[in-house]
């Protein structure tokens, strides 16, 4: 009996220790998140048409103390549009990534719609994948696709962050508040009720 209950605490204590750092990364992750997206109105925002080739391709950096905070971009297409969005900590690195795909669809007015199809959010600490959740469900570290994903998205935010520093080929400057460019971006209740 006293082997059974040593081995379940050993168990335990094995299992948690790997499981807690990612809790914890990913609940200080959250936590930056939410500050960001409380003061997205409140900061100023830089969109750059970065591609030369994809005229319908925008990038919109918001910046605090001119560092970035949030990389937002979205290429549209025939069939809807890819919207990525990433999230840096205080020390600049990536700490939060999606990915969100949308299709057209027309209801029965024929007037079209953006609907959104799927959506990966990618969690990093120190340039690691802690987590990645498809669709509100968490996915296993282990699955194939995960490093192959997580570089892909790391790698973009990185590239776009080179890019913006870089290229002077700014299409407007704004307040946030100050409604003068149309561009939707996340809604803050999308995440509050269901980022894992």
């Amino acid at each position: 009996m006293r082997f059974i209950t040593l081995t379940a605490v050993g168990l335990m204590l094995y299992f948690n220790s790997f499981a807690t750092p990612s809790n914890e990364a990913v609940t200080k992750i959250r936590y930056r998140y939410s500050e960001i997206q409380s003061k997205l109105k409140k900061q100023d925002y830089v969109v750059k048409n970065l591609s030369e080739n994809q005229s319908n391709s925008v990038v919109v950096a918001y910046l605090k103390n001119n560092k970035i905070e949030l990389i937002v971009s979205e290429m549209y297409g025939a069939s809807g549009k890819i919207r990525h969005e990433y999230y840096f900590g205080k020390n600049g690195e990536l700490i939060l990534a999606s990915n969100q795909l949308f299709n057209y669809d027309v209801d029965e007015n024929q007037v079209e719609k953006m609907v959104k199809v799927s959506e990966n959010k990618y969690f990093y600490q120190a340039k690691k994948l802690v987590r990645w959740v498809e669709n509100g469900k968490i996915v296993k570290m282990s699955h194939p696709d995960a490093k192959p994903r997580s570089r892909y998205m790391l790698g973009n935010s990185l590239a776009f962050s080179q890019q913006l520093k870089q290229n002077d080929q700014i299409i407007s400057k704004h307040q946030q508040n100050s409604y003068s460019a149309e561009f939707s971006r996340g809604q803050r209740a999308e995440c509050s009720a269901g980022c894992d």
